[in-house]
């Protein structure tokens, strides 16, 4: 009796926690990484050995945040604050080599933007993190 009580609340911890986390995209990957906030831009720092950091190493690179209501409230009211996020972002805006189309990878020359200039933005080449939780490391954005 014992042993069904167990495998039953293993089974439904195991179902909760799949609710829990999103899916992610074959053609992303979830990371988790320690940067600063500066509104919704988020600028990662460099990674120290006692920081947690799951996915590849993004190394310091600048991020546009996006994501639900209630996580984006949480990013509002961290501005300019060192914290840790996870979230998903796309392989190829990690992947400085261009796009890979089947066994071929992409690049192109200069960029163009899709405001016709044919200079590119800041906002143009910033990867977007659609972020999934928030959390305070430290008060202010110097990293200890």
């Amino acid at each position: 009796m014992t042993i069904l009580a167990v495998l039953l609340t293993l089974a439904l911890t195991t179902q909760a926690e799949k609710q829990e986390r999103p899916r992610v995209p074959e053609d992303s990957v979830e990371l988790t990484v320690v940067g600063c906030l500066k509104g919704r831009a988020f600028t990662t720092v460099p990674q120290q050995e006692a920081d947690v950091q799951r996915g590849p190493n993004v190394g310091r690179r600048t991020f546009r945040l996006a994501g639900k209501k209630d996580v984006m409230d949480e990013v509002k009211k961290l501005d300019r604050r060192l914290v840790e996020i996870v979230g998903i972002v796309k392989r190829s805006s990690l992947d400085d080599k261009g796009v890979k189309v089947g066994g071929v990878a992409i690049s192109g020359g200069s960029p163009v933007s899709p405001s016709g200039s044919g200079i590119p933005t800041a906002v143009d080449n910033t990867a977007v993190m659609d972020v999934t939780s928030v959390r305070q490391r430290a008060a202010s954005c110097t990293p200890q």
